[in-house]
């Protein structure tokens, strides 16, 4: 399989069934590659239409729609949308592959045994330090899920304790203040881990080009390459659920007992 064979077989999958002919689906599709190619994220259903044209001629040459995108009516011109999107989609993930290629091979491809070696050593590296980043993110989790529990046991106590409403609400209020920057530190600090961890699969993924095997980029296309969420759901999308829900709590928490301390609510 070459590289456009490869382009458009990726465009397949992601591009709805019913869109695509019965008939030499094949060839239309590799013209589709090469607009990724050629237009990159440029491409336009005007493009799109044109190379429908080009195959159209060699199935049926007195086909009605053989006319110029801007003669066509709004619903077929909308049935190119679907396209357009994947073929733009396909084109960033292209040129992003290419810079990654640039960068990590600036003077080429391994062309020799002792090149590949040292590659794969490399290799092991990046899967490494991607395993090490899993463990650094479960540590910080942990970290976060200790300090805000300490934080709502001493909100209990506070409330619960002897003294005056108002100032008892001032002390809330400032508790949840410290809860919410912390709530919000946690969810940046996932949001970074998952943005560098898929930064390093690019690397490993890429560096697999170049072995026998691409077992991780394999792995990633088994699960639709996380576009299905009932075949996969990313680790950060469930848990940056739980700095949102404290923050929520807190915010809750601290607008209530505002209240209180100015006087406008007594619980």
């Amino acid at each position: 399989m070459n590289y456009l064979e490869s382009v458009a077989n990726r465009i397949r999958s992601q591009v709805p069934a019913a869109t695509l002919p019965q008939v030499n689906g094949e060839n239309l599709l590799n013209l589709y590659a090469s607009v990724v190619l050629v237009k990159g994220v440029d491409a336009t259903a005007s493009d799109v239409h044109d190379v429908w044209v080009t195959w159209q001629l060699e199935q049926d040459p007195s086909h009605p729609v053989l006319i110029p995108y801007d003669q066509l009516t709004s619903d077929v011109q909308q049935r190119y949308a679907p396209i357009v999107n994947v073929i733009r989609e396909e084109a960033e993930m292209v040129s992003s592959g290419s810079r990654v290629a640039s960068a990590l091979t600036p003077y080429g491809p391994p062309a020799t045994q002792e090149d590949r070696d040292r590659l794969f050593e490399l290799y092991k590296i990046m899967v490494q330090s991607s395993e090490s980043l899993v463990s650094r993110r479960q540590g910080v989790n942990t970290f976060f899920i200790t300090v805000n529990g300490a934080i709502l046991t001493a909100l209990g106590f506070f409330i619960k304790a002897a003294g005056g409403e108002k100032i008892k609400a001032v002390g809330v209020v400032l508790i949840c203040l410290t809860g919410l920057i912390l709530a919000f530190a946690w969810k940046s600090l996932i949001i970074s881990f998952g943005q560098l961890n898929t930064g390093k699969f690019v690397v490993i993924n890429q560096l697999e080009r170049y072995l026998p095997a691409s077992i991780f980029f394999a792995e990633w296309e088994a699960l639709e390459r996380g576009q299905n969420p009932k075949v996969y759901r990313s680790t950060t999308s469930r848990e940056i659920w739980a700095p949102y829900l404290l923050a929520a709590l807190y915010g809750i928490s601290a607008i209530g007992s505002l209240l209180v301390a100015v006087g406008v609510w007594r619980p």
